[in-house]
């Protein structure tokens, strides 16, 4: 299933880039400091100038600061990047969620559609009323949910590592390989490999899960063998199935034709 999380960590390398280019900064600061707008005798020429006051001791953020302005060549006095732009941290969090559940909640037939139908309306009817993001936002308890880009860089990796592990080292050892006449099978890592043979086998495609086989999976969907006693051997998430079983087909038609020759 660990296939289906792309969307994560691709969307965290665009929301890292996002801030990054943006090049806003995240100070951190205690609850009873104050701001204060200077006057504009006390302005520099051509910029504005605030007046931090901090009654407590400072956070660590502030003493970086400090002994960041002492530095010649430091660059920036603060730090961590973070993008002032209030969407992006509540949409990374959704399609993080909307994954997770996606992933191990199947919905299939109907009720993906309905699904689908139903956050597509409500994006639209929120987006064309104005300011409706951040008023939908403020009156949830005034959520604010902002990451930096360390965190979207952090997630996404790590998401990005796990992926890959799957996707190119386990998953290829999972198979089934198809010969006229016979099928070599791996269920799962580790196990032994089963030759069955191919007469009377029946091979079904379902792909029923809207979510999951079309729109994260690259057309791909369940390959279910039947056997002829009856059981079944189900491969599960199998990209570019229909062509793939097409390849079957063939293969065993070219077995058909030869035994009947």
């Amino acid at each position: 299933m660990l296939f289906y999380w792309w969307p994560i960590w691709l969307l965290g390398y665009v929301l890292a880039l996002m801030t990054y280019f943006e090049n806003h900064r995240m100070a951190i600061v205690p609850a009873d400091a104050t701001l204060q707008k200077l006057s504009e005798d006390q302005t520099l020429e051509g910029s504005t100038v605030y007046r931090l006051a901090v009654k407590n001791p400072p956070t660590t953020s502030l003493e970086n600061a400090e002994k960041a302005t002492k530095t010649p060549g430091e660059g920036a006095i603060f730090k961590p990047r973070m993008t002032q732009k209030p969407w992006m941290g509540p949409i990374f969090c959704v399609v993080l969620l909307l994954t997770v559940v996606i992933t191990n909640v199947p919905l299939r037939g109907l009720w993906s559609f309905l699904v689908i139908l139903l956050l597509i309306v409500l994006a639209l009817l929120v987006t064309v009323i104005p300011g409706g993001w951040d008023s939908l936002l403020g009156a949830l308890f005034h959520l604010h949910v902002h990451i930096n880009m360390a965190g979207y860089l952090f997630i996404a990796t790590a998401v990005f590592i796990l992926w890959a592990v799957s996707v190119f080292v386990f998953d290829q050892r999972t198979y089934m390989v198809v010969e006229p006449g016979q099928i070599r099978l791996c269920e799962h890592v580790g196990a032994s490999i089963r030759n069955l043979d191919a007469t009377g086998l029946e091979f079904e495609k379902q792909r029923d899960d809207l979510f999951r086989h079309w729109l994260l999976g690259f057309f791909s969907g369940d390959l279910i063998i039947h056997l002829p006693d009856k059981s079944q051997i189900r491969l599960p998430n199998v990209l570019w199935i229909g062509w793939r079983l097409e390849e079957v087909q063939q293969l065993l038609r070219e077995k058909s034709v030869t035994t009947h020759a």
